[in-house]
């Protein structure tokens, strides 16, 4: 073409500047026409535009930003026509802006809409040098379809001003009504970005390829087999000398291909819209599809480059009062927003492409209510995944509501990343970028306590639920280069065709308390739990998870149940590591999925206070069926002695109103003697179970409006402690119940106390209690130590001559305690600060016993008898007396034993009551066996005389005592002297 005839018109008065360039033209020989030079060739008029655009730097954020501001030129445009075969163009201004009459010379692909696909179309590519090519916007070449054509506007002159000059695309209907025209992307020019645009390289592209490639296969669902394109449309396209006026936009529905699948095209654009006046952008604004995740949901970012003033002032007022505004530039910024169009997935039909059936994610559906959000600005870099922020630079939270397996609903809010549809197969960039998180807690999802059903309840409703604080959410995807066997992966075979997203969200951890021991122990406290792998791999139901576990704990949760709520009799302790929807918290898991009980946990269980309950127990306890069962167990088989529930359970239900937490467990007992502590022999303490039977059952009821209520029954029945050769105690029922709002009720039937050896003489006394005394006795006192259960009987005073009996007293009291300390049982005839009396004429005496026993042994013996005589003489002038009185007093508390016997004698004398004169003399002698094996004997000895005379009185006592230790019984030299006096006396030699 460089030996192609040109021609240039220049105009001042509308700034036309126009390069013509003649193909197979010449100028006539008399310079008033262009004639073709070949008739049999066709003649073509090339015109060439400045560049028609501006491409200057997009500015998220553009506040303190002052020029220069990088610009890029694009490159020329120009329209090629061809002129009317035979016709000449008279060489004047109007003539060769009269493009109406000429035919546009246009690339192959630029068709009009609706054109069909066909395999002849050719793919989008640069026109060549005899095609109308416009560079609009920078680095996009665009062509009118076959039915546009140009205008030109020729009225200018000298004489008055006048608009700009500019050539404008149109296209008439058939009706000759004038439309918008369509333009069609023919190619994305190449090179380097040194600075961020309205558009960038990958929007380029897409727009060419939508627009334009008549290619672009489609998957065998969609109907057809290659993608209609969609031109743009060109509301207003105005080239001019100095830059095009324009409104152009488009919108694409390019099916959503599964990223495995041949036909999928990384095509994220959905719309495009594109104003610009004298080739600088006032509005651009492109819509990418793409998924939140790891949630799943469609949604759109919607990205607005707008010129905004930058620094805006006032810079005066108008005549009617108003501010005018000025602005020291204008500068093209940047907004997001994202749009969701999936407000619901419902993750039920994608059970078959989670790694474990879908029991990873327990909430069946998610529907999120924030359905459009600003989000901050992004740096102009090729489309990626990423957190999405608000205009602050905060996480932005989207509000969600999720649907559990037992269909409640589940409130929460939490941040999502979005992955462009173009990204959706980059698997390793997607988990590099959630893993990399923008906040620290941005996988982590508050609850705030909310109940939430983790697995299929069966028929125990509630019996899955948890109260959950928080949950740490992760994603699957399917094997990749990255992670060829990632550990939980994505099943893609599994994923219907309408779920294109290759991720989904799977519950990693959660934060949670139990509500069945929180209602059982008062409590309120969150472990770190994680689906159960049993659970995940084989569901809760079938034989390969017989005991139903469902989560495990990440550390042991510690279970101390209190006697109050351990039904009095026991205080069951041990440790959960996992939770049952049959049993609730478990201590051995693993063993319960082969029907064996390991009750390990319970080592630190005790009955009665001190005893360890897995002494009492078989070696190889049963699983009995009755603990997983879906049925309640009734009151008739809990009464039944044969009748055991193996383990314990602890299970929450949950009806319309009332949430129901109960604790039961009925173990089976050993059928021998068992000796404690086993070390000893003989032991001190045997218990005697052979059929006696044990059971432990606390329910805590919590109604809708906030009533709570609970029942705690403990009860042992037939069973015997001997304690050495000392005594035996036979319990024919010992129950303990307690309801709130309700007095405590403590019932000991048909207990029995048999006195042996040394102390068999009591039984004589001893057996005209009832063995029912017990059974709602007449003293119960309850605190925080625990519950003392009391029965006394007084027998009647006996006279007869000199002979007298009196304050005589049987009594016997049965304590249960809350805290460790042992349960035990008391007898006594009369009491220390209420012995019994004798006399016999002038002598006389007294007395007590008491025998305390516990579940450690004998706790406490204590006996005391005193003895002697009283004679008063009475001459009427001189009266007086002498009184002799001797006694013996044994203690023995745990290994300290005491001894003491002492003598009391005394006198007085008083004379016409002016003149009286007493006196006491007291001796003792205590022997004390010290735990330790220590020992010491000590003796007191005292004379006291007392004179009165009238008013005046006068008193002298003379006292003595002495005490002998033996081995062991005096203090060290280190226990006498201490570090610092030792020191101070070396010192003073020194």
């Amino acid at each position: 073409m460089s030996g192609n005839t040109r021609l240039s018109i220049l105009r001042p008065h509308d700034l036309l500047i126009l390069d013509f360039e003649l193909v197979n033209l010449e100028i006539s020989a008399d310079g008033a026409a262009l004639v073709p030079q070949d008739a049999a060739a066709g003649a073509f008029v090339v015109v060439h535009f400045p560049p028609q655009a501006l491409a200057e730097t997009v500015w998220a954020n553009a506040v303190g930003v002052n020029p220069p501001i990088r610009t890029a030129m694009t490159g020329p445009t120009r329209l090629v026509f061809r002129i009317p075969d035979g016709a000449t163009v008279p060489l004047t201004t109007d003539h060769l802006l009269a493009w109406e009459h000429w035919k546009p010379v246009l690339a192959p692909i630029a068709l009009p809409r609706g054109t069909a696909p066909d395999a002849a179309i050719p793919p989008p590519a640069l026109p060549v040098a005899m095609e109308t090519a416009i560079e609009f916007p920078w680095r996009l070449v665009l062509s009118p379809d076959v039915m546009g054509r140009w205008r030109t506007d020729n009225s200018a002159n000298a004489a008055q001003l006048h608009q700009l000059w500019c050539a404008v695309l149109y296209t008439v209907d058939g009706d000759g009504v004038v439309e918008s025209a369509d333009v069609r992307a023919l190619a994305a020019l190449a090179g380097p970005e040194p600075f961020d645009t309205s558009l960038d390289a990958s929007r380029r592209r897409q727009i060419v390829q939508l627009s334009s490639n008549f290619q672009l296969p489609l998957p065998s669902s969609a109907g057809a087999p290659f993608f209609t394109p969609v031109p743009l449309r060109a509301k207003r396209l105005e080239l001019t000398t100095l830059g095009a006026n324009a409104e152009l936009e488009a919108g694409w529905d390019f099916p959503l291909i599964p990223p495995d699948q041949p036909e999928f095209m990384p095509w994220d654009l959905r719309s495009y819209q594109h104003t610009t006046a004298l080739g600088r952008d006032h509005l651009v604004r492109t819509v990418a599809v793409g998924y939140l995740c790891g949630t799943g949901h469609r949604a759109v970012i919607i990205e607005t480059i707008e010129r905004l003033p930058t620094n805006p002032r006032v810079v005066g007022h108008s005549p009617s009062g108003g501010g005018l505004f000025g602005a020291t530039g204008y500068l093209l910024g940047t907004t997001l927003e994202v749009v969701l169009l999936q407000p619901v997935v419902d993750y039920g039909p994608l059970a078959a492409s989670f790694a474990h059936g879908g029991r990873e994610m327990p909430l069946r559906s998610i529907r999120i209510t924030t359905t459009s959000a600003r989000i901050a600005p992004r740096e102009h870099v090729e489309e990626e995944p990423f957190w999405l922020r608000d205009p602050d630079g905060q996480k932005l939270m989207f509000h969600a509501v999720g649907t559990d397996i037992a269909k409640s609903f589940v409130d929460f809010s939490l941040p999502l990343m979005f992955v462009p549809y173009g990204q959706i197969g980059e698997h390793r960039r997607i988990r590099e970028v959630f893993d990399n998180l923008t906040f620290t807690d941005a996988s982590t999802i508050d609850l705030a306590g909310q109940a939430v059903t983790y697995a299929p309840p069966g028929d125990k409703a509630g019996s899955t639920v948890l109260k959950t604080g928080s949950v740490r959410y992760d994603i699957e995807q399917p094997p990749h280069e990255a992670d060829p066997q990632p550990a939980h992966a994505m099943k893609v075979a599994g994923a219907p065709p309408s779920y294109v997203p290759r991720f989904l969200p799977r519950v990693a951890s959660l934060m949670a308390s139990v509500p069945a021991v929180d209602d059982l122990l008062g409590t309120c406290q969150q472990q770190e739990l994680v689906l159960a792998s049993v659970y995940l791999e084989h569901d809760i139901d079938g034989d390969d998870n017989r005991a139903q576990t469902f989560v495990s704990f990440v550390q042991d949760l510690p279970l101390a149940l209190s006697s109050q709520r351990g039904g009095g009799l026991v205080s069951p302790t041990s440790v959960a590591k996992a939770l049952s929807r049959s049993l609730g918290p478990v201590s051995a898991p693993k063993e319960l999925q082969d029907r064996k009980v390991d009750l390990s946990a319970f080592a630190k269980t005790r009955l009665l206070g001190t005893i360890p309950l897995l002494d009492l127990l078989p070696g190889d306890l049963p699983f009995d069926d009755a603990a997983a069962a879906d049925t309640p167990v009734s009151q008739q088989q809990l009464d039944d002695p044969d009748f055991t529930l193996n383990p314990p359970r602890l299970t929450t239900r949950r009806q319309a109103d009332l949430v129901e937490t109960r604790f039961l467990w009925k173990p089976p007992l050993r059928k021998q003697p068992v000796g404690l502590p086993p070390s000893l022999t003989p032991p001190f303490l045997t218990i005697d179970l052979r059929g006696a039977d044990l059971l432990l059952d606390a329910t805590t009821r919590s109604a809708r409006g906030g009533e709570t209520s609970s029942a705690v029954t403990g009860r042992l029945r037939n069973a015997t402690m001997q304690f050495v050769d000392a005594l035996a105690v036979t319990i024919g029922s010992l129950c303990f119940h307690a309801e709130s709002g309700k007095k405590m009720d403590v019932r000991a039937a048909d207990v029995r106390i048999v006195f042996e050896g040394p102390l068999a003489f009591v039984n004589s006394l001893q057996s005209i209690l009832p063995a029912d005394g017990f059974d709602d006795p007449p003293s119960v006192t309850v605190d925080a130590q625990g519950v003392v259960a009391g029965y006394t009987l007084g027998v009647p005073s006996i006279g007869v001559g000199v002979f007298s009996l009196q304050n005589i007293a049987l009594s016997a009291a049965l304590s249960i305690p809350f805290t460790d300390r042992p349960a035990g049982v008391r007898f006594a005839i009369c009491e220390r600060h209420k012995p019994l009396l004798i006399s016999v004429s002038l002598f006389g005496g007294g007395g007590f016993f008491a025998v305390g026993v516990s579940a450690l042994g004998l706790e406490q013996v204590e006996a005391a008898l005193e003895f002697g005589g009283n004679i008063s003489l009475n001459l009427g002038i001189a009266s007086g007396g002498v009184t002799v009185m001797a006694g013996i007093y044994f203690g023995m508390k745990g290994s300290s034993v005491e001894l003491t016997g002492y003598l009391r004698c005394g006198g007085y004398l008083e004379v016409l009551g002016l003149i009286s004169i007493s006196l006491e003399f007291y001796l003792a002698f205590t022997y004390h066996q010290k735990a330790g094996n220590g020992s010491e004997v000590w003796g007191q000895a005292s004379l006291t005389v007392c004179v009165k005379i009238a008013f005046i009185s006068k008193s002298v006592t003379l006292s003595v005592e002495r005490r002998f230790a033996g081995s062991g019984g005096d203090p060290s030299f280190a226990q006498s002297v201490s570090p610092s006096a030792w020191a101070g006396y070396l010192q003073s030699f020194a």
